[in-house]
């Protein structure tokens, strides 16, 4: 599962579920991740506005896909766009420590005890307890914090389990494929199961 060390990386990185999906369909037309990035650098397939910007997609788009089970790779575009979308913030988690414990220890545990909205003092408790006992995220600046906060907000957002009213974001129940949600229950992805679904 998700080792990584804790990164503040997301802040300039999107959910990019268009280009998500693209990668896929390379990777499933025989490409490997180095064909990709080449691809991105000669032809601009996912319409980046500058070649770092694109250089940074593929890169991360390549790491996204990679850390997904070949069979849920192989069986992606059979999905409708809500597993496809789900899917996505699966492979973020994987790439993201610090991501995977804000969906598991905050948006699981709000789903547990019935609560109906993402509140902004729950994010702000959650970056200052990984404050307190970690020196990377202390190293953060409350700037980098308040901008990973809206990131998270908004990735919640694209993935179809935030819907916002105002200053109010409440919580939409994610329905996931009957076929996903065997794969990830009956292997080491169980905790992502978890956190998604907001169960013990």
């Amino acid at each position: 599962m998700n080792k990584n060390k804790y990164s503040a990386d997301l802040v300039n990185k999107g959910f990019w579920f268009t280009e998500f999906k693209k990668t896929i369909e390379l990777f499933n037309e025989g490409m490997s991740g180095k064909d990709i990035k080449i691809i991105q650098k000669v032809e601009n397939v996912y319409l980046a506005p500058s070649a770092d910007t694109g250089r940074r997609m593929a890169s991360t788009l390549v790491k996204r896909v990679d850390a997904l089970p070949d069979e849920v790779i192989e069986n992606f575009l059979s999905f409708d766009i809500g597993t496809q979308k789900m899917i996505n913030l699966i492979a973020i988690m994987e790439n993201n420590r610090l991501f995977f414990e804000f969906m598991y220890e905050v948006y699981r545990e709000d789903r547990l005890i019935g609560k109906k909205e993402l509140e902004d003092s729950s994010l702000r408790i959650f970056f200052k307890n990984k404050v307190q006992h970690n020196e990377k995220v202390a190293s953060f600046t409350d700037a980098t914090l308040k901008r990973l906060a809206g990131a998270y907000k908004t990735f919640l957002r694209e993935a179809g389990f935030l819907e916002v009213n105002g200053k109010i974001n409440r919580y939409q129940l994610p329905v996931m494929d009957q076929a996903l949600e065997d794969l990830l229950q009956n292997s080491e992805w169980q905790p992502y199961y978890k956190a998604i679904m907001g169960v013990a």
